[in-house]
């Protein structure tokens, strides 16, 4: 049973859900991800509870939280003070953001943690790893678009563009344009579990078709990488990096992920580990695999490295990547609220606990070093 001192002997860390996260609790009907962590907890032992913003008050510096009762095996609500980790996994809403920001800043004041408390915006992520002199090198080219006139301009130089939304996830906020022989244009797009494959003769209706997809979002062009293709599917990779209990970093897993026949992305595709992937494709020899092994990793320690260093503390980062069919590397975007379905389909179970243990382990890790900070 948790304790009701003002204190607590161990490192508390909260975790901010959706309300609907909180409902599913409240029934006994946690999601795999709450189950998991709670089951992971057992063994790291902080003092752990679920919460979603309409749970905090402020003025009291509480929050209502929800933890799981290990004897009783059930779910319970009490009230804990604000923890000296928060752990972020929700964007936040114009309803709610006086209060996150408020509940942020009273826990830095208390020398707490936040982490993972940053939503990657697509075009500014782009700008960001750009001024790195190793990290650009990676990267394709890729605009924000202002005008009709930018997409027009940049499909004559490149032939194949993504256009994405500046904030998105799930791929669902992704149009593939290509530019036909004849003149005319082909999109495609996956939404609502659905794949839309069409064409258009010109270029007006092509933007007829940009503007109802996007609507008023803001989004960027991105030139069209001529990604390897398997049985006509594209190929790509998603990485999942953490920090663990000592505050390295740890990539739990290389999920290389086959999107279906059409499809202009790969998050609804299967999902295979990396080595297999390429001893089952073999789409690179063992001597150049034993090559390109490293030379991954050197990639995705920069990449997470520099974001962590820009934005601050990251419990994790999902980084999605490519290789063309020359080989070469190539950065697609970073994720700071990963599903983690990709790594569960290729890695299972044992992978997804590691995952959510080194999440526990690296908040452990950040109370006692701020703790310690404190008394010095």
């Amino acid at each position: 049973m948790l304790s009701d001192k003002k204190s607590y002997p161990r490192p508390v860390m909260a975790v901010l859900v959706r309300s609907k996260t909180i409902s599913g609790m409240q029934k006994q009907m946690a999601a795999p991800r709450i189950r998991m962590m709670a089951e992971a907890n057992k063994e790291v032992k902080n003092i752990l509870y679920f919460f979603s913003l309409r749970e905090v008050k402020l003025r009291e510096q509480k929050i209502t939280g929800y933890y799981w009762h290990i004897k009783k095996n059930r779910w319970f609500s009490k009230d804990f003070l604000f923890p000296d980790v928060l752990y972020i996994r929700i964007g936040v809403g114009k309803r709610h953001t006086q209060t996150y920001k408020k509940l942020c800043s009273i826990i830095t004041k208390k020398n707490g943690k936040l982490i993972t408390h940053y939503r990657f915006n697509k075009w500014r992520l782009y700008q960001t790893l750009s001024n790195d002199p190793v990290l650009k090198n990676y990267l394709p080219v890729t605009r924000t678009v202002k005008k009709s006139d930018d997409i027009k301009k940049m499909l004559q130089r490149y032939k194949v563009a993504y256009l994405k939304s500046h904030y998105g996830k799930k791929g669902e906020n992704v149009l593939r344009v290509e530019v036909l022989p004849d003149g005319g244009y082909r999109y495609s797009y996956y939404r609502n579990n659905q794949l839309t494959v069409r064409g258009v003769s010109d270029f007006q209706a092509l933007m007829d078709v940009v503007k109802k997809f996007f609507k008023d979002k803001k989004f960027l062009f991105q030139q069209g990488i001529k990604l390897l293709k398997i049985k006509n599917g594209f190929v790509d990779m998603r990485a999942e990096l953490q920090r663990n209990g000592d505050g390295s970093l740890d990539i739990v897993g290389i999920s290389v992920r086959h999107g279906r026949p059409g499809s202009p992305i790969t998050t609804h595709g299967k999902a295979l580990r990396f080595d297999d992937f390429f001893v089952k494709y073999t789409v690179l020899s063992k001597d150049q695999l034993k090559k390109f092994r490293p030379a991954v990793q050197r990639f995705l320690f920069r990449v997470y490295e520099y974001l962590d260093n820009y934005y601050g503390n990251f419990a994790e980062i999902g980084i999605d990547f490519a290789i063309d069919t020359n080989n070469k590397i190539w950065f697609i975007e970073a994720n700071s609220q990963s599903t983690h379905v990709s790594l569960r389909n290729a890695y299972g179970e044992a992978a997804f606990y590691r995952y959510n243990k080194n999440i526990l382990e690296y908040a452990r890790y950040l109370s006692n070093r701020s703790k310690r900070d404190k008394l010095a």
